[in-house]
This record gives structure tokens, C-alpha cells and sequence, in this order.
């Protein structure tokens, strides 16, 4: 057997691939499957739409992942930032842009692109904005939306909270602006 690590990637991906992007898919369908039904409610479709573009993003994290494991390479960070934004920002009247690009260590890629995805969501559920902008520069990441401000941490909401945490771990920081013209949010390695 062998045991270098290209092979233990290689198991992790089937692995993967054969388990949880499987189910992950099959869940999909069969969400679909709920969505198209004459006797489904308009009301209740628009909620169970969001459920699956949520599931979408998720099975598309898990793509990107076995394809990471597979090749031993990963896609550029702007790209995954962008497979991320086009997910959760589905269906929505919100634009996005993406510009520059990032060159940090693939241990800390993962948490980065939880802590904007995060980001992003907050912006899309909060901010009542038209435009998220993200800019990677050489050791910044600065993401901007042009929304109605309040983004503060709060005792009993913990997405920033997990969003410094999650920097933290990876040697990162976080500085947010937030105003009535929208919010900045500032990480720096």
C-alpha cells in the first residue's frame, strides 16, 4: 500500500466525492424537486430557493476542495472568492467586483474565504446594499459595500465574532467601519 501523501489526498478525494458531494448533490435534486411542485405555495418557494443556492455554494466548496486534493493545487484566491460571491449573491439585485489578487499560505485560504463569505452574507441579509466590492492587495483585503451601515458586534451575534476568530487562527486582523454610507471591512495579515 502506498502511504506518500499524494495518495492520501488522492483517498481523501474519493472520499469526498463519493460521500458528502454525493449526498450533498442528491439533497439538491431532491430540493428541486420540492421547488417544482404545482402544489407548493409561492410563498414557500422563495425561502426553499434560498436553501438551494445555499446547498449550491456548498457543493461547489466541496468541488473546489476535491479539486484541490486532486491536483495538489489550488485556484487563484480571487477565483474562489468569486465562485463564492456568485452563490450567495444568486437571485439578488447586488453587484460585485472583485479586483487584485492575494498570495497566501493554502493552510490559511480556507478560513479567509469563510470570514468573506461571512461577510458577504451579513452585507446581503443587513446592509440593504447595491455593491460589495473586494480588493486583495499584497497583505489586504479590503471588502466594501455601499449599504446603509450597522455592522457592529453584538453580546448575542457571533458572525463577526467567528469572522475574528477565524482570522485570528490564521494570523490576521480585522478592522471594521461601518456608517450610513455603507461599511469597510479591513483584514490584514
Amino acid at each position: 500500500m502506498n502511504s506518500s501523501p499524494n495518495s492520501e489526498r488522492a483517498r481523501l478525494a474519493r472520499e469526498l466525492h463519493d460521500g458528502l458531494a454525493q449526498e450533498l448533490a442528491s439533497l439538491g435534486y431532491r430540493l428541486d424537486q420540492v421547488i417544482g411542485s404545482s402544489n407548493l405555495d409561492n410563498n414557500d418557494r422563495a425561502p426553499l430557493r434560498q436553501i438551494r443556492f445555499t446547498l449550491s455554494g456548498l457543493i461547489s466548496q466541496v468541488r473546489n476542495e476535491i479539486f484541490e486534493l486532486r491536483s495538489n493545487q489550488s485556484k487563484p484566491i480571487s477565483e474562489q472568492i468569486a465562485d463564492q460571491l456568485s452563490i450567495i449573491l444568486a437571485n439578488t439585485s447586488i453587484n460585485y467586483e472583485i479586483t487584485g489578487e492575494l498570495k497566501i499560505k493554502p493552510e490559511q485560504q480556507f478560513d479567509l474565504l469563510r470570514s468573506i463569505r461571512e461577510i458577504t452574507i451579513n452585507a446581503l441579509r443587513h446592509a440593504q446594499c447595491q455593491n460589495i466590492r473586494v480588493q486583495l492587495n499584497q497583505n489586504i483585503v479590503v471588502i466594501t459595500d455601499d449599504g446603509i451601515g450597522g455592522a457592529v458586534e453584538k453580546d448575542n451575534s457571533y458572525g463577526l465574532t467567528g469572522v475574528k476568530e477565524r482570522l485570528f487562527k490564521i494570523g490576521a486582523q480585522m478592522e471594521l467601519k461601518s456608517q450610513s454610507s455603507g461599511t469597510s471591512t479591513v483584514i490584514t495579515f
